[in-house]
């Protein structure tokens, strides 16, 4: 069948724009993510061109293995490049597959190995971010003989995240790390999360993009006013809590010298 073509994104980039490129699938699709990165930013008076290759379905190991992914890296010179990947194999590397029975293989710390090379031959200064997954909302509890919490399965994603992003040397948006603090605290089921346990909602697509947001620029996300029809006071929570989590541990999501 070969591979689906992507969609293009809009006009060419203005001089001085930041370039930013978002490489995943449905976590990415799921209320356009990116565009929210791209609705902060602009709010925030910073022009930035955002583009996608989002495909529902995929796994990062589809990507480092795509030419059409290829293509669409070699079309800027990206400031940025942010990676998204599932969640199970981040969870369970020891695997390196999804504990869903006949759903395939695949690893992830290869498949970033392999998109950094990708895009450090593109161009070098190009700075890759690997977003944190966060946990199903369930854990693994669903799966038989597995009693992994949302808490346990979310923080065996953070300490693998935090090992691969320190050994191939790329950024750490912590979005993962941030659906925990909101979540810590007592929220209707399906606060973050879509009732299939696993995507995420407006609200957790927004936090996700909020993160993402301080993870680029290094600063809060709490000067933007975009709150996209979010109750006031929890649009300002989630800004709040995205900027914490980067900005209070920028050394730990290898932040320290990203500018």
């Amino acid at each position: 069948l070969g591979e689906p073509e992507y969609v293009q994104n809009g006009p060419d980039p203005e001089p001085g724009d930041l370039l930013v490129l978002f490489i995943g699938s449905s976590y990415f699709a799921s209320n356009d993510m990116p565009g929210l990165f791209e609705r902060f930013a602009e709010d925030a008076g910073k022009a930035a061109y955002v583009r996608r290759d989002v495909i529902s379905g995929n796994y990062l190991d589809y990507f480092a293995q795509s030419g059409v992914t290829e293509q669409v890296i070699q079309e800027q010179d990206w400031d940025y490049v942010v990676l998204q990947g599932g969640c199970q194999n981040a969870a369970y590397p020891e695997t390196h597959h999804e504990i869903t029975p006949n759903s395939g293989f695949h690893p992830v710390f290869p498949a970033l190995e392999s998109l950094k090379a990708k895009v450090e031959a593109n161009h070098s200064a190009t700075k890759l971010i690997y977003m944190m997954p966060w946990a199903f909302e369930d854990g693994m509890t669903w799966v038989e003989g597995m009693t992994d919490t949302y808490l346990d399965m979310q923080r065996k994603i953070h300490d693998n995240a935090l090992t691969w992003t320190d050994s191939v040397g790329i950024l750490l948006a912590p979005v993962g790390w941030a659906w925990r603090e909101v979540l810590s605290e007592e929220q209707p089921q399906h606060f973050l999360h879509q009732s299939d346990w696993n995507h995420p909602s407006f609200r957790g697509s927004y936090l996700s993009a909020a993160v993402v947001y301080s993870t680029i620029f290094t600063e809060s996300a709490e000067t933007v006013t975009y709150y996209a029809g979010l109750q006031v006071n929890e649009a300002q929570w989630f800004l709040s809590v995205a900027s914490s989590t980067v900005l209070d541990n920028l050394d730990l999501w290898n932040l320290g010298t990203s500018q």
